[in-house]
């Protein structure tokens, strides 16, 4: 029997990351999947899209006066929490008020999404991502701390070096590489580099085996931005048992519970680390990586079947309100230059 088509819409940074690829190894399960790189000046033509069976939005979301000119209503969406910027919680609403309306399914790999979600009945499905674990016995042999920071230029050093007792420290890997549009700060190579034992990866680019091969040296991995849609970074050194030092938000303080597993902070924190927690708890890690990614592999069957789901009918009430606005909206960005995200 011939596999029907799927449209896999992805943001074209993602091409070098392949930050999707778990999803699309799902979806290779049932259906014939076509990519495309999505940017703001060059969106996939709309013929093209309305050739296929079912069209996945990873990331990435067209404006509604596009999505609503699809014939095909088989839609899904994951949304990443870290780029869901709205301008107040008017457009919020009428954001998700126009998905639902649209009949679009929802993976939410964040708890921060789900509010609106739930409020407007928009069929959808939470979900935790965990790679399968990968025990690194080498952990046990070490009796102090080896930290690895990727200077994404979102997190600032004196905003985790603090929450460390400088004597539990052994060494700190530095790989300053900031995301698009991000500066970082020059370290103060006379004090800190010596103090705490600082050592520098002098590269601009970084293939993700090496990148993985390098975590895994280190027993504690600081998550190097704020806000996460899933964390892939993350995702990896927990299934190594490392110890996760982040930000106290998504998706970081979903994925790290207690303090023997990861360790939470925000400016209010007072706090330090316990060396201990770190290094006689890698067997409990492991087993915490081992059960959550046995929930996935359960978790990850439903996806399909949702995605199949029949669309439930639009609230024809609302409809044409709802679009109007949008096209007003539109129409202000356009005549005044306005940046309305989402």
């Amino acid at each position: 029997m011939k596999k029907k088509r799927l449209a896999f819409v992805d943001y074209w940074s993602h091409q070098s990351t392949r930050s999707g690829d778990f999803l699309r190894e799902i979806f290779l399960e049932k259906f014939e999947i076509t990519d495309f790189w999505w940017k703001e000046k060059n969106r996939v033509p709309l013929e093209e899209l309305n050739k296929f069976d079912y069209i996945f939005f990873f990331h990435v979301m067209f404006p509604h006066q596009i999505l609503r000119k699809l014939k095909n209503k088989k839609l899904m969406w994951a949304p990443m929490y870290d780029a869901l910027n709205f301008r107040n919680s008017f457009f919020r609403s009428i954001f998700w008020k126009q998905i639902s309306n649209l009949g679009i399914k929802v993976l939410k790999f964040s708890d921060k999404i789900s509010d609106n979600i739930e409020n407007e009945k928009i069929d959808s499905l939470k979900l935790n991502y965990y790679i399968k674990p990968n025990v690194i016995s080498s952990f046990k042999n070490q009796s102090r701390l080896n930290i690895f920071f990727w200077d994404r230029g979102r997190i600032k050093l004196e905003e985790w070096l603090n929450l460390f007792n400088k004597n539990d420290i052994n060494q700190i890997l530095y790989f300053p590489k900031p995301d698009p549009g991000r500066k970082i700060d020059k370290l103060n190579h006379t004090n800190i580099l010596k103090e705490y034992n600082f050592k520098m990866i002098e590269k601009s680019f970084m293939p993700k085996d090496e990148f993985i091969s390098i975590m895994e040296k280190y027993n504690v991995f600081i998550a190097p931005r704020k806000k996460e849609g899933i964390g892939m970074s993350i995702v990896e050194a927990i299934s190594r048992g490392i110890y996760i030092v982040g930000y106290n938000d998504s998706t970081m303080n979903e994925y790290i519970l207690n303090d023997k597993i990861g360790f939470i902070f925000d400016k209010e924190t007072k706090g330090k680390i316990n060396l201990d927690d770190v290094i006689k708890n890698y067997d409990l890690r492991n087993e915490n990586a081992k059960i959550n990614h046995i929930k996935w592999l359960e978790d990850k069957k439903k996806i399909i079947p949702l995605l199949e789901k029949d669309t439930h009918n639009a609230k024809q009430a609302h409809f044409f309100l709802l679009f109007l606005l949008d096209d007003i909206k539109f129409f202000l960005k356009r005549l005044f230059k306005f940046n309305f995200n989402y």
